[in-house]
């Protein structure tokens, strides 16, 4: 695992927890437990493995919609950027796989119209179509 893939894993568990977290070993590089609540299903979890770092505007569905002729570094900034990462379960992030608010919803129905709004907002921000 890459140093920017244990970041993009790590860091929003950190971040986000209601509570202190706690990690796998004195390095603090794994984190196993804290308190999350998921947007998308209005559920709290407590094990980090049973969440997913989702990025609202799919990586795959950016480069489809304008995002292609981008450099390195615009990539890699559009996948860090934390207004594009939320912490879900993570069977709810596999139903979504690459989708837009076309295709597909939060199942809470209150977190689907700021879902819409944020997906809205951050493929208007990189100049997505």
């Amino acid at each position: 695992m890459s140093l920017w893939e244990l970041w993009v894993q790590q860091e929003p568990l950190v971040c986000l927890s209601l509570a202190p977290v706690t990690f796998s070993n004195e390095k603090a590089c794994t984190v196993v437990s804290g308190l999350w609540m998921d947007p998308y299903t209005r559920q709290f979890f407590q094990q980090a493995s049973d969440l997913d770092v989702e990025h609202i505007v799919p990586l795959s569905w950016a480069h489809k919609h304008g995002g292609a002729n981008w450099t390195r570094e615009q990539r890699r900034a559009f996948a860090e950027d934390p207004a594009n990462l939320w912490l879900v379960d993570d069977g709810h992030n596999q139903s979504k796989g690459d989708k837009g608010p076309d295709e597909w919803l939060p199942p809470y129905q209150p977190a689907r119209a700021i879902y819409a709004q944020q997906f809205k907002l951050i493929a208007e921000s990189y100049g997505l179509k």
